[in-house]
């Protein structure tokens, strides 16, 4: 496996399918990550969606700065930035840097990388540190549903956090909310109707130029989004193929107070019964984890996916139902509740359960 990945224990998307060991889908999501840029400055430049919009560079005319370069360097050197080395060829890996100013970024990390750098072009993004909101959610012929938290996206993507993940879905007649104050929601709305295309021409465009299609006016396709402090709405990503692997809204909000042990969000749906395995890092290679038992951890990453693989159901203290882990779990059928806070401290090894993952609970047997 490769030294990198293991590294990060939460790598991209692709990373994860490849890990798995789905080859093509890794390399289909591959493409369609690194020809996102392209498709978001076309809905830029049609209705006016705000982006991370990029400078655009060969990565071998920036050995040896060109005059363009040497600007940028002079005018933006100390101010925060993110830089992508895009490859030009399948098979090759995106890398990428955020959050450093792009002078440091430039001498500390683009001339470090052991790459043929004809192979890759560059693009240049602008960076805040502060981020106020961030959304994932997905638009198909179901609705659309995600969810949305106060501050940076990786809390969505890698579940890296326990801030309240706000799920939310509409049908296209009315909305449901797991929480959230008004403020959050009326954000949230706002960021879904700048996909929303009530121009048919332009409809027809976006079809022809990006393959698309629209429900209710609403761009089909998976989406990011970030607040800036300033209060502007950017996009982050936008993926074409990921709805069609992510079909099922959130199947609903509870409120009932009977003796469930503890309620999360549906990764994948399905009802399984066994016994408890708690693994955390520290214990992980002692483990005595057998095929079908529960796995109860804090959060997955890639040093679970053999025992996810195994588990009968997975269980987590943080995540979202867009992070790459869930999407993951789906992949692999495994009924599968994210974000249920504390199941670490209340259920016990060897407990026997019932996870239904349908409703979203875990029931002691």
């Amino acid at each position: 496996m490769n030294k990198a990945v293991l590294s990060s224990h939460q790598p991209s998307l692709t990373e994860w399918f490849e890990i798995i060991g789905n080859q093509n889908q890794s390399q289909t999501l591959r493409q369609e990550d690194n020809t996102k840029n392209q498709r978001l400055e076309i809905l830029y430049q049609q209705i006016g969606l705000t982006y991370e919009r990029p400078e655009h560079f060969e990565a071998i005319d920036l050995l040896e700065p060109n005059q363009e370069f040497k600007k940028i360097l002079a005018e933006r050197g100390n101010k925060l930035c993110a830089i992508r080395l895009v490859p030009k060829q399948a098979g090759l890996p995106k890398l990428r840097q955020r959050g450093l100013p792009l002078t440091e970024t430039y001498e500390r990390w683009f001339c470090q990388q052991q790459i043929n750098f004809s192979d890759y072009r560059v693009e240049i993004c602008p960076h805040s540190e502060v981020s106020l909101w961030a959304a994932t959610f997905v638009v198909n012929d179901n609705g659309i549903f995600g969810e949305i938290v106060r501050g940076r996206h990786n809390q969505l993507t890698q579940g890296e956090s326990l801030n309240l993940h706000v799920q939310f879905y509409f049908n296209f007649t009315s909305w449901q909310w797991n929480g959230g104050d008004k403020e959050t929601q009326e954000k949230l709305q706002k960021m879904v109707q700048l996909i929303r295309v009530t121009d048919k021409n332009v409809q027809k465009t976006l079809q022809l130029e990006l393959s698309v299609h629209f429900i209710r006016d609403y761009l089909v396709g998976y989406f990011e989004t970030t607040v800036w402090a300033d209060g502007t709405i950017y996009f982050i990503d936008f993926n074409r193929i990921l709805p069609k692997l992510i079909t099922q809204p959130p199947l609903e909000f509870f409120t009932s107070q009977s003796a469930y042990i503890l309620k999360g969000a549906t990764a994948f749906p399905g009802v399984v019964q066994g016994r408890v395995k708690i693994v955390d890092i520290e214990n992980f290679d002692q483990n005595s984890f057998q095929e079908g038992d529960v796995l109860v951890c804090d959060n997955t990453d890639v040093r679970y996916v053999s025992l996810m693989k195994r588990a009968g159901a997975i269980v987590t203290n943080r995540g979202g139902i867009l992070s790459h882990a869930a999407i993951v779990a789906r992949e692999l059928k495994k009924p599968c509740i994210i974000g249920m806070g504390r199941v670490t401290d209340v259920l016990k090894d060897g407990d026997m359960v019932q996870v239904d993952a349908e409703r979203g609970i875990v029931v002691s047997l």
